[in-house]
C-alpha cells in the first residue's frame, strides 16, 4: 500500500496516479462526503474542497470519465460538486442523474413504500435526540452523529431495524455515524463502478473513498484488475473513524480530505498544467 503520513508526503502516489491516468481510456471516480468534502455534523452544511472542485474540472478536459458515486441522492451530489459534464451516481448506486433528472433503478421502485413504513416505525420508536432520518426514496440513511450517546443510539437504531427492516428483506449497512437501509438487489458503489467501466470502456481507473460503502467499489476494482483488462487503483481517506475493512481493501491511503484535494490538483497539473 502506498501511504501518505502527512498532507505533503504523497509524491510517490502522485507519480503512480499520473502514470496510470496518463494514457488509454482513463477515469477518476470519487465519493463525496469524507473524500472531497469534510465530514460535518449536519449533512446540509458539507462543502466540497475548492481545490478538489478545480482539479476535477481540469481532469474532465483530459480523461475519458470523471464521475461521482455518492450515498447522497444524485441531485444532491450534483449540487455539492457543482460541475456540469461529470457523471453523477447517487443513492449508493441506485440512482443516475440523466439529462432529464434523476433516474432510479427500476427494480428498486417496489421497495419505496415499505422503506417509508420502516422509517415511520423508527421515527415513532426512537426517542433519543440527535437522530436524523433521511429518506432518499430508494434507500435511507439514519444519522446519529449529534446524539448525546452515539453508541447507545446506534444500538437502539439497529435493534429497531432488525425488527422492522430485516424481516422485509432490507439490508443494513453501517457507515461513519450513519446506518444505511438498502433494498437487497445487489446494487452498490461496486456495481456502479463496474457499470461505469463497461459503459465508458475504461482500461484505467482511480477510485477515491473513505467509508464502508466504498469497500464495494474497492472490491469491484480488484476483480477488474485481476481480469487483466483494467488497471485500477483504490485510494482511501484514513482517519480515526475509518473502518478496518477500508484500510485493508484500499491500495493506497491519504490522511485527510485536504490531502485528497492536493493529490487531485497535483495530478491535474501534471496531466494538464492549468490547475
Amino acid at each position: 500500500m502506498y501511504e501518505s503520513l502527512s498532507d505533503g508526503d504523497n509524491a510517490s502516489l502522485v507519480d503512480h496516479v499520473v502514470d496510470l491516468l496518463g494514457s488509454g481510456r482513463a477515469g477518476v471516480i470519487t465519493d463525496v462526503d469524507g473524500t472531497i468534502s469534510p465530514i460535518v455534523a449536519l449533512p446540509e452544511d458539507a462543502r466540497v474542497e475548492p481545490a478538489a472542485h478545480q482539479a476535477l474540472q481540469t481532469l474532465m478536459q483530459h480523461l475519458t470519465l470523471v464521475a461521482v458515486v455518492s450515498g447522497r441522492t444524485a441531485t444532491e451530489a450534483r449540487h455539492m460538486v457543482g460541475l456540469d459534464g461529470l457523471t453523477y451516481i447517487g443513492n449508493h448506486g441506485f440512482e443516475v442523474l440523466r439529462a432529464g433528472g434523476p433516474e432510479v433503478v427500476p427494480a428498486a421502485l417496489p421497495w419505496v413504500r415499505n422503506l417509508a413504513a420502516v422509517l415511520d416505525s423508527v421515527q415513532s420508536e426512537i426517542q433519543q435526540p440527535g437522530v436524523r432520518i433521511e429518506n432518499k426514496g430508494a434507500t435511507a440513511s439514519l444519522h446519529y452523529r449529534l446524539a448525546p450517546d452515539p453508541a447507545r443510539t446506534k444500538h437502539d437504531l439497529l435493534e429497531v431495524l432488525v425488527q422492522r427492516a430485516v424481516p422485509l428483506g432490507f439490508q443494513i449497512e453501517e457507515g461513519r455515524m450513519v446506518i444505511n437501509v438498502l433494498p437487497p438487489l445487489g446494487i452498490s458503489k461496486g456495481s456502479a463502478v463496474s457499470w461505469l467501466v463497461a459503459e465508458h470502456r475504461l482500461d484505467r481507473v482511480v477510485y477515491l473513498g473513505d467509508d464502508e460503502t466504498d469497500t464495494h467499489a474497492f472490491r469491484a476494482l480488484k476483480v477488474l484488475r485481476q481480469s487483466g483488462e483494467v488497471r485500477t487503483l483504490s485510494i482511501a481517506v484514513v482517519d480515526r473513524e475509518t473502518p478496518l475493512s477500508v484500510r485493508q481493501l484500499a491500495d493506497a491511503s491519504l490522511p485527510s480530505v485536504h490531502a485528497v484535494a492536493d493529490l487531485l490538483c497535483r495530478v491535474a497539473e501534471l496531466l494538464e498544467p492549468e490547475c
